[in-house]
């Protein structure tokens, strides 16, 4: 999840947009609250699973869904586009929840790892899901 963060905060520097002279645009990774994993998963057909996050402030939107895969382990994170303004308000109340579209091209078992951000000595968390797809 560092080499995430940082990569991610590299391509926010390089590639920052700017769409007027008042605002600038930032990428932030944001910690997965809840997830809501469906029973059922089938080859080659897409199942949608439900991720909730609270949105750090009035400025935060959501862009998409960081997420890694190697072999049968996923990890997920949520990317936010961040408005840079001085009116932002802090809003760690507010749940949002999206749409995890997910289509398994192989019988398995996937392990999903969503992370939920990291504890007081820096180490990452995560809520794990292991999701069979047997047909």
């Amino acid at each position: 999840m560092k080499r995430i963060l940082f990569l991610l905060l590299v391509s926010s520097l390089l590639f920052s947009c700017e769409v007027s002279d008042d605002q600038n645009y930032s990428y932030e990774i944001n910690p997965v609250f809840q997830v809501i994993m469906p029973t059922e998963f089938a080859k080659d057909s897409v199942t949608n699973i439900t991720v909730k996050y609270k949105r750090p402030s009035s400025c935060h939107l959501f862009s998409k869904f960081y997420f890694e895969s190697s072999g049968f382990v996923r990890n997920v994170a949520v990317e936010n586009i961040k408005v840079e303004q001085d009116n932002c308000q802090t809003d760690n109340q507010t749940v949002l929840e999206m749409p995890l579209p997910f289509l398994p091209k192989t019988i398995g078992t996937y392990h999903f790892k969503f992370w939920t951000g990291t504890d007081a000595q820096g180490v990452d968390n995560y809520l794990e899901y292991d999701v069979v797809v047997d047909h």
